[in-house]
């Protein structure tokens, strides 16, 4: 791999290079294998969970985080994590000492979208972005921190989100009324006999025939967009509507329109014919619809006009778009054959899916799935692949004709209607790039629909004039994989990184072996039979989502549980791609019945989306010796256990407490926490050192003499003390104001406390007259009265908060500002004076190291 230059500040010649172990630090000042020092490995995981606890199952390595290692005399080296998420800093003669400190940081562009993951205390948990290190002797110490993007969070009982759609029948009554449906992630089995039915969460009176679906975790609601299909009708709003439900239940409103959605009216006089909406499915209408991260901003595609539209989505409606911008074609054969559908959002960058449809060619070998990304002002294409390959078949009974197990151009024209029909089904598989998602790795799920079962149903008759034919719909969508590599890019499934797992007829459902697929659960049950395939090898109807925290994707399905002519959701394990097909008692819920909604196997669900939450926020970090007084959180340094901190929130009300761990750490608020702070809220932070652990601190004071160190010193806000040091009562309990950060999923592990032992005073000498021969001494003065410690005059305690304990003579507590008569003053002058120049020291220090690092 080649090599890069490292970013060393205050050094030279140093070079990084890349390993399949992690970005290892050399240069010419490496030492030999006789080298004190050990290795230090800093790992940096993306987090998931929020829980502060490293998930070796589901934690993946990220790359691009920026490492600094630096040693007591300020010398620095940097590197950047590589593939496997790590830096790897081998003994070097460049830094010294043994005892280093670690930061991590997130740049640009991560930072659009990362930042740090919440820590813990707890057994196997994230080290701060902050960290000591001791790899002195030879000793060898690793740290690992994490990194997480909290639009990625959702709460352990999430639930899904799927519209029905359900189509004109011959009888009266026979119609599903249900437009959209929630239930939770863990159903599984048939409904009502196995699992309950899902919650309508409205019907189709309100809404229509939707597909689109967005989930708005800031007010808790779901967009739910208007979509073109035969045999069934738009809703009040029309083909141009989307509309809002809370998505707990409650009163569904029409929230916006897409202009110039529709042109095309559907046959409400002869809907089970609807012969003039025959080309209309995937060209009118809208597509998909996906959220901004910061739910600020709701997109929508317009099918008519190729069309990204973007609305303000923190009103209750939305009168007309923000924005309007053509999707470009990416090099379809024709301008007229490229059909965007699909969107989606994933780490601060929306993503829009499509197909060149073939249509002006009805060549298969036109066919092609795009995906671009666009930043507000330009398409970028990150995805381009060809969709003439094999496919598992629709229908195993004609698995000998490339119309059922391959994609199809675009064709509805009646001429050829005839030539659609498979053994009495109508079997023409044409791919729409309806839906994405997006795996922990940033690999993608792709849900492709198949675009004709939207122009035929289960029983709608044929549109030809004077034909009143009924005719059954079979679909043949589907759910593909292209991996994410580690250095950019993706690999279509069976290529490069991306694995086949088609590897067994057991596995596939006894589909052809030329078939590669990385999901090839996607098959109507079959029993596990190596040689007898079921009626199905392609099943999935084209929707898919993926909850980060869990193991399984979730497609919608035709025949989820092997019973026939039903709709519902399979679920397919994320890593090696079994599914429904393998094992349906585990992985398949059915909750539309046998042709419940009047497209039988011709499917009749819409998108899927989950409940994602705010995630909790966190705040916390470290109390350290600090031995030199400088008020900086240098390498080296003591950590102390066992300090109590207190939190008190904004009426001094005691809301948590915690002690600090062995490394001098604790925290507040994240997934899991007994309290849950309050986003934005003010809080006091109280350190309450008198009860630390000394033992590893020079001379094993007493935690009692321990006195709080510098406070701000410097420009760097992680590496400071927080505490303004109190001047009466027990000066070894201290406060720190804190305001809880005010976004979602947000982390402050810069509320530390450093504390010391103060300098000896050293008495005054006693004036003498040097003329007497034989002086007497002269007693010092005294004041018989000593200034009682009043509250009101520390201005390190907030309001509401408990003063600090005074003796029970009344006089301040001995040693620090106690000791030198000045406890009412307060202030800069006070904590000088009471730390008797060591604020002198602090500001040389602290600017030889500001020298060092410019």
């Amino acid at each position: 791999m080649r090599l890069r230059v490292l970013v060393r500040l205050g050094l030279s010649g140093l070079l990084l290079a890349g390993g399949g172990a992690g970005t290892v630090l050399t240069g010419a000042g490496q030492a030999g294998a006789a080298a004190p020092d050990g290795t230090l490995t800093v790992e940096v995981l993306r987090d998931f969970f929020g829980t502060g606890v490293i998930n070796a199952t589901m934690d993946v390595p990220q790359r691009g985080m920026r490492v600094t290692v630096t040693d007591p005399a300020g010398v620095r080296v940097t590197g950047v994590t590589d593939a496997t998420g790590r830096v790897v800093v081998p003994p070097s003669s460049e830094l010294t000492g043994g005892r280093y400190r670690v930061d991590v940081t997130v740049p640009e562009p991560y930072s659009d979208y990362l930042r740090a993951a919440p820590a813990s205390t707890a057994p196997n948990h994230f080290d701060s972005f902050t960290s000591f290190v001791d790899i002195s002797d030879g000793k060898d110490e690793s740290v690992t921190t994490g990194v997480w993007n909290p639009a990625d969070y959702a709460l352990p009982d999430s639930r899904y989100f799927v519209p029905i759609q359900s189509g004109a029948k011959a009888g009266p009554g026979e119609t599903d009324t249900r437009a959209l449906v929630a239930f939770g992630t863990n159903a599984r089995g048939n409904c009502p006999e196995q699992q309950a039915c899902p919650e309508v969460l409205n019907t189709q009176d309100q809404v229509g025939t939707t597909y689109g679906l967005a989930h708005d975790r800031y007010r808790g609601r779901l967009f739910q967009a208007a979509f073109a299909r035969r045999y069934t009708e738009y809703g009040p709003g029309g083909g141009d509507a989307i509309y809002t439900v809370p998505a707990n239940g409650g009163a569904t409103k029409l929230f916006a329109r897409v202009p110039d959605a529709t042109k095309t009216p559907h046959d409400t006089g002869n809907l089970i014919k609807d012969a003039g909406f025959v080309d209309v499915p995937g060209k009118e209408s809208i597509g998909g619809l996906a959220l901004s991260e910061d739910g600020s901003t709701l997109y929508a595609v317009n099918l008519l006009t190729r069309s990204l539209i973007s609305f303000d989505a923190t009103g209750p409606t939305a009168a007309a778009p923000e924005e309007t911008v053509p999707i470009p074609n990416p090099g379809c054969a024709s301008s007229k054959d490229w059909r965007p559908f699909g969107l989606a959002t994933h780490d601060n960058t929306l993503y829009v899916g499509g197909v060149c449809s073939a249509e002006s060619t009805q060549e298969r070998a036109d066919l092609k799935a795009v995906v671009a990304t666009y930043d507000g002002d330009r398409f970028t294409t990150v995805l381009s692949q060809p969709l003439a390959a094999e496919r598992g078949s629709v229908f195993t009974s004609n698995s000998g004709r490339d119309q059922v197990n391959h994609w199809n151009p675009w064709n509805t024209a009646l001429e050829d209607w005839d030539s659609f029909t498979v053994t009495g089904a109508m079997i023409n598989p044409q791919p729409s790039l309806a839906s994405m998602a997006f795996a922990r790795d940033g690999s993608l799920i792709l849900g492709f629909r198949d675009r004709f079962m939207d122009v035929v149903s289960w029983g709608g008759l044929d549109p030809r004039p004077g034909n009143n034919t009924p005719q059954n719909g079979m679909s043949g969508g589907d759910i593909n994989m292209a991996c994410a590599r580690p250095t950019g890019g993706y690999d279509w499934e069976g290529t490069g990184i991306c694995p086949d797992h088609a590897t067994s007829p057991t596995l596939d459902g006894a589909q052809p072996s030329g078939v590669d697929e990385y999901f090839p659960g996607d098959f109507f049950p079959n029993g596990g039979s190596a040689t007898s395939p079921g009626p199905h090898q392609e099943s999935a109807l084209g929707s898919v989502a993926y909850i980060p925290q869990q193991q399984w994707i979730v497609s919608t399905q035709m025949d989820p549980t092997g019973r026939v002519i039903t709709n519902g959701t399979g679920y397919y394990d994320v890593a090696t791609g079994l599914g429904p097909g393998n094992d349906p008692a585990k992985n398949a819920y059915e909750f539309v019945g046998p042709n419940q909604n009047g497209f039988g196997k011709a499917g009749g669900l819409g998108d899927i989306a989950f409940a994602a939450a705010n995630a909790p926020i966190q705040i916390g970090n470290v109390v350290w010796y600090d031995g030199d007084r400088n008020g900086i959180q240098d390498p080296g340094h003591v950590l102390l256990p066992d300090a109590t901190i207190n939190l008190l929130d904004a009426d001094g009300k005691q809301v948590a407490t915690t002690t600090t761990d062995a490394a001098g750490e604790y925290y507040f608020g994240g997934v899991g926490a007994d309290y849950e702070l309050t986003p934005g809220a003010k809080y006091t932070v109280q350190f309450d050192v008198c009860t630390a652990d000394t033992s590893k601190v020079p001379g094993q004071p007493a935690a009692t003499e321990l006195r709080f160190t510098l406070p701000q010193v410097g420009d760097d806000r992680v590496h400071d003390s927080n505490v303004t040091p109190p001047t009466d009562g027990r000066l070894c309990n201290g406060y720190a104001p804190v305001t809880a950060p005010a976004t979602s999923g947000g982390v402050d592990h810069t509320i530390d406390a450093g504390v010391h032992i103060p300098e000896p005073v050293s008495p005054t000498p006693t004036p003498t007259d040097s003329s007497s021969p034989t002086p007497t001494p002269t007693p010092t003065p005294t004041d018989s009265t000593s200034p009682s410690p009043s509250s009101s005059s520390s201005s390190s305690q907030p309001t509401g908060t408990p003063s600090n304990t005074s003796t029970a003579s009344g006089q301040p507590p001995k040693g620090a500002l106690g000791e030198t008569g000045m406890a009412g003053l307060g202030g800069a002058v006070a904590l000088a004076a009471g730390l008797l120049g060591a604020g002198a020291t602090a500001v040389t220090v602290t600017r030889r190291r500001r020298a060092r690092r410019h």
